[in-house]
């Protein structure tokens, strides 16, 4: 008996054993048949769930403001997708994604939200598509047509519904990069653009390769639900630099804004304005508009830099220079300019140069000083021949010793460069040629290089390269920092720039530019007025039309701050006169960055003094405005020789003084664009956080609430 069931134990165990090694040998066989022969074909299915070498899309950098503030950030945004069809369960059954009973119970709260939220759609719209896409089964059912921020999105992933997850509801996203400006057209065009992912012109265009780092790659594996990366193939992205810029925002604004009051106002074609920091060639500000429509500008080239044009008579600065520093006439020395008509003959060839005012019997005899104030081309030509006329070879060499022609990389696509004739290489070159030289004609000149020569003036004498970015930045730190080019230590005797800078000041006290006389800022520069050549037609075919200027800089003193160029082309329906037009947008430019606190000191015209640079309070009766200013607190003083007038002593009259001058209060922003929002916020002295793109909506503290220089205040928009 127990030898029997001895038996039956052994029979089961070497029948369990030989399953068993049946079984490793089914195993092995299949495992050599697999490695030696189904090898291939099971290679080819693995390699077929794996993607290889796709790019991971590095970070593009951002372009930052001279203050730090983003000019152009690259983004997130996303749309926003359910997928209704079935799945199958556990049992390889095909069943509804999501229940209906769980649809019904979170549509309502879902529909409302999603309406509250993106805001294209009302509730009950929303609820009526979701439940259309669930009955079809939609595999992409597009929730809105609206593009949402990283942020909304991760608010609506904590919608009614939407929070049970993708595995429950179907719902998903799809992103896409979008490059952002958030301060809208500001300096556009020397910003850049993004389209396609491919940058097109301005610094977007120029610093491209710093700006958008290096891709990464990596081979994904694809598993039930999603392709995975395969970690151990990965090449890390290297994310783009920041760059910052030179703009300041602040006088990008007052220029931008001076620019089109005045463009509007006098109906031109286009204008441009540049404001530099004289002493480091820092562009602070650069705008360029177009009219495209009654009223409306826009900015699509940029003109200050791309555009060849003749400079006119502030070309008439460079010829003054040339003959003063090589003693061939003096400033005080005389021209007969005559009734402001010179007939100029060579040979059996005579040609008429013109004043301006030849029509009131001209300037007569007039030093070259002031040929220069009053712009006269008869008193500059006379000058220029006296001692270039038998050799002009000798004038383009100075000119060019001085840095005239000189061609500088601005480190900008489709910049132009200066075109000044000589006379073995121009076809043209007449016996014209060099006296209408002398006042602006025959050579053209890109906005800028003329600013660069005046800010050399302004530079005591020391020309640099206008500078558009100063900082390479990664990861916060800058990485390279880069300085404006030297591009002549020196364009003129220091005696000569002496001279030179006496003559510009007296166009504005005594000259062309009188109107650019000011209480609170002293200016000095050259108006300029230039036919507009209709190409072969030459320039008095058809309607004669204009291109006018004025080029300076600000303060005048010793050491001045800001050079500054305004160029307006085609002026309707007023006198072409470069003072009223060009040199009032640069007055405007000048006065609002000294009451903006952009000067360390301002010096004012001995007559205004006591002004502290009081604003004036146009009309009323004195006063009644008076009893105003008294009830509201706010200081104020009259002027002696019209007591009718009344000046604000407030610095910044936004901000009304308390009986306690040391209690600041913050003011309210609620509804205003970005642009006005950070003008009052920051001039207060308050440090600004900007989220969301679109008007405020929400500040945080709150207005009138009581707060310190340098304290923090956020902002949203929408």
């Amino acid at each position: 008996m127990e030898k029997s069931k001895q038996s039956k134990i052994l029979f089961r165990y070497f029948l369990i054993s030989a399953v068993v090694v049946l079984m490793c040998c089914v195993v092995i066989a299949k495992t050599i048949k697999i490695v030696f022969v189904e090898r291939e074909g099971w290679n080819k299915k693995t390699e077929a769930t794996i993607r290889k070498n796709i790019k991971i899309p590095a970070q593009r950098g951002n372009i930052l403001s001279a203050n730090d503030e983003i000019l152009a950030s690259t983004i997130k945004e996303y749309r926003l997708y359910f997928d209704f069809r079935k799945i199958l369960d556990a049992n390889d059954k095909r069943v509804d994604r999501l229940h209906p009973d769980t649809l019904d119970k979170y549509i309502d709260p879902l529909s409302k939200a999603l309406s509250e939220k993106i805001g294209d759609k009302s509730a009950k719209e929303y609820k009526k598509a979701i439940r259309t896409a669930y009955e079809k089964k939609d595999k992409r059912f597009r929730i809105s047509k609206e593009w949402v921020s990283y942020l909304d999105l991760l608010e609506i992933k904590k919608f009614p519904l939407i929070e049970k997850g993708r595995d429950v509801t179907g719902f998903f996203e799809e992103g896409q990069e979008k490059r952002e400006k958030p301060f809208g057209s500001v300096a556009s065009r020397t910003i850049g653009r993004i389209k396609l992912g491919e940058a097109e012109y301005g610094i977007e265009l120029a610093y491209d390769s710093i700006l958008k780092g290096k891709d990464g790659v990596a081979d994904f594996k694809k598993t039930r639900k999603a392709y995975i990366e395969i970690r151990d193939t990965k090449i890390d992205e290297e994310n783009g630099c920041d760059v910052r810029t030179t703009i300041d925002l602040k006088i990008q604004y007052i220029a931008e804004q001076a620019l089109l009051k005045k463009l509007h106002e006098v109906d031109a074609d286009d204008g441009c304005v540049v404001v530099m920091e004289v002493k480091t060639g820092a562009v602070r500000a650069i705008a360029n508009f177009r009219r495209v429509a009654e009223r409306r500008f826009v900015e699509s080239r940029n003109n200050a830099i791309a555009d060849m044009v003749e400079p006119g008579s502030t070309f008439k600065t460079m010829a003054a220079m040339a003959v003063i520093d090589e003693g061939i006439a003096t400033p005080n020395e005389i021209f007969d300019t005559g009734n402001g008509v010179y007939a100029y003959s060579r040979g059996k060839h005579t040609r008429f140069i013109n004043d301006w005012n030849k029509h009131r019997g001209g300037y007569g005899k007039i030093s070259l000083a002031e040929a220069i104030h009053y712009s006269s081309n008869i008193g500059i030509a006379k000058a220029v021949l006296k001692g270039y006329e038998n050799n002009p070879k000798a004038f383009i060499k100075k000119l060019n010793e001085m840095g005239v022609g000189d061609s500088v990389d601005l480190k900008m696509i489709g910049q132009a460069y200066p075109k000044v004739p000589h006379p073995d290489r121009y076809r043209g070159w007449n016996f014209t040629t060099l006296p209408w030289m002398s006042f602006g004609y025959n050579v053209q000149i890109p906005p800028i290089y003329t600013l660069m020569f005046y800010n050399a003036i302004a530079n005591n004498g020391k020309m640099l390269a206008p500078v558009f970015v100063s900082d390479i930045l990664q990861n916060g730190s800058v990485k390279e920092h880069i300085d404006a080019t030297v591009v002549r230590e020196q364009i003129c005797k220091p005696q000569t720039l002496v001279e030179i800078r006496k003559m510009l000041s007296g166009v504005v006290t005594s000259g062309t530019a009188q109107n650019l006389r000011s209480p609170y800022v002293t200016i000095a520069g050259k108006t300029g007025t230039a036919q507009i050549s209709q190409g072969g037609a030459g320039y008095k075919s058809g309607e004669t039309t204009h291109r006018v200027s004025f080029c300076g800089y600000f303060p005048d003193n010793e050491t001045p701050l800001y050079s500054c160029i305004v160029v307006v082309t085609r002026p309707r329906g007023v006198y072409p006169s470069a003072g009223a037009i060009s040199g009032e947008v640069v007055k405007s430019i000048a006065e609002q960055m000294y009451g903006q606190g952009f000067y360390d000191y301002a010096p004012l015209l001995e007559a205004s003094k006591e002004l502290e640079m009081a604003p004036k309070i146009k009309g009323g009766i004195s006063n009644v405005t008076e009893m105003v200013c008294d009830s509201l607190n706010v200081k104020y003083t009259t002027k002696e020789r019209d007591n009718s007038d009344i000046y604000i002593k407030n610095r910044y009259p936004q901000v009304l003084e308390s009986e306690n001058d040391s209690i600041k209060r913050i003011p309210s922003v609620i509804g205003m664009g970005l642009k006005d929002a950070l003008l009052i916020l920051e001039q207060s002295g308050i440090n600004v956080s900007v989220n969301g793109h679109g008007c405020v909506v929400e500040q945080t503290p709150n207005s009138g609430e009581i707060f310190n220089r340098g304290d923090k205040v956020t902002i949203t928009l929408k």
